[in-house]
């Protein structure tokens, strides 16, 4: 038996036929799959009510000396129509008829109100106003926004989306974080070195995937960088790990292996061997000439002692680290493309991932990547890479919040 699905014109012209040929409800319900209460429903919602024709019509006077027309024995008992009778035609007496058209053309119209118009009443709307404005200009996602109040965002997101679009808020589209357009891939023929060919061997991406075939609950950390202003020295670092989309973002002073290899130089001095071990088994990257040190990132600098596995994407493939390609849109709400990262500090990026990091995300079941992060390792351990929960309604994640902060 179908659950939760509305009629179709089959089904309703199959009750009608059932009905003409006096079949019982129980019977019709059997032959499109539906429970004998929903044919009653649709029987007596859309049942068409005829007038008889006064002509020759027997009345009855009440007490008051009001008149009524005798009604048929047929319709005092279910399904209270007339069809099947085969003295309808000629029937002087008050009728009431189901018809499958009208009653396909009534549900068509019913569902195009219910899509009209606003479902909202004035005081749903400034309450709106009231909260969610102010959360907006920060930059919160529409996500964020719908897991942290659901109270009062108590519809849906393509509701609110329209809702949005036709003004009825004092925010409008504008003020949400704008989409980031990705650059155009780049079609390169240039053949790769004999020292990149040397270092890419056992570490593409297919053996990137045999060895997640066969380690599967391994936590993958994916790794990139972020660009300022073209030809500008200046960009970030990001590692992101996958399974809690946590991400720690590192202020470089150039594209470089070196700028590259002093990140995990100080990684592996502030953490504890078997945290460092344990947070970095894998690394997945692009092909960008900084990450080409292979030597100094899977190795423990001091030791020599191999603890990390790291892989590069096919070239121009940068959906196979998708995750952390998509959060990088964050760090584009708060600096824009073309945006100078010259007089972006640590303390500055330290910002900006706190407030990225307690982003709730559907993803995550309605949980922040911060308290994901927490499944992997301990608050501690977050404590030394500076890492602090921000409370839901003071997250920022505009232009804003770096000039707030100064």
């Amino acid at each position: 038996m179908k659950n939760y699905k509305h009629l179709s014109y089959e089904d309703r012209k199959n009750i009608e036929d059932g009905l003409n040929e006096n079949k019982s409800i129980l019977q019709i319900a059997k032959e499109i799959k539906r429970n004998h209460s929903t044919v009653l429903r649709e029987i007596d919602r859309n049942k068409k009510y005829s007038k008889p024709n006064n002509y020759g019509y027997s009345l009855t006077a009440d007490k008051k000396n009001l008149y009524k027309y005798q009604s048929c024995e047929r319709i005092q008992k279910p399904p209270h129509v007339c069809n099947g009778c085969k003295s309808r035609c000629g029937c002087r007496r008050e009728r009431w008829t189901y018809y499958a058209r009208d009653a396909e053309l009534a549900y068509a119209e019913l569902k195009s109100e219910a899509r009209k118009g606003l479902n909202l009443t004035y005081e749903e709307i400034d309450k709106i106003n009231k909260v969610i404005t102010p959360l907006v200009k920060k930059g919160q996602t529409t996500n964020h926004l719908y897991i942290n109040h659901p109270d009062i965002l108590d519809f849906s997101k393509v509701s609110f989306y329209k809702y949005i679009n036709s003004g009825v808020f004092e925010f409008g589209p504008l003020d949400f974080p704008r989409i980031v357009k990705y650059k155009k891939r780049k079609n390169s023929k240039n053949r790769r070195t004999r020292k990149e060919r040397e270092i890419l061997k056992g570490r593409k991406y297919t053996d990137f995937s045999e060895y997640v075939n066969k380690f599967p609950d391994t936590n993958i950390v994916e790794m990139d960088t972020v660009e300022g202003i073209q030809n500008e020295n200046d960009c970030f670092l990001t590692l992101l790990w996958r399974k809690s989309k946590f991400m720690l973002i590192f202020k470089l002073n150039s594209q470089t292996t070196d700028e590259v290899t002093r990140v995990f130089h100080y990684l592996q001095d502030l953490l504890p061997y078997d945290a460092y071990r344990k947070l970095f088994p894998i690394i997945l990257t692009d092909n960008g000439h900084e990450f080409f040190d292979v030597v100094n990132i899977e190795h423990i600098y001091k030791t020599g002692e191999k603890v990390t596995n790291l892989y590069f994407c096919d070239p121009h493939a940068s959906c196979q680290k998708g995750t952390i390609e998509k959060n990088h849109e964050f760090i584009r709400y708060i600096l824009p493309k073309k945006t100078s990262l010259k007089n972006i500090t640590q303390e500055d990026c330290y910002l900006i991932m706190n407030n990225i990091n307690s982003l709730c995300r559907d993803s995550l079941n309605g949980k922040s990547p911060y308290e994901a992060m927490l499944f992997i390792c301990n608050e501690d351990i977050l404590n030394l890479l500076n890492c602090v929960y921000i409370k839901p309604d003071d997250i920022n994640l505009n232009q804003n919040l770096l000039k707030t902060k100064k």
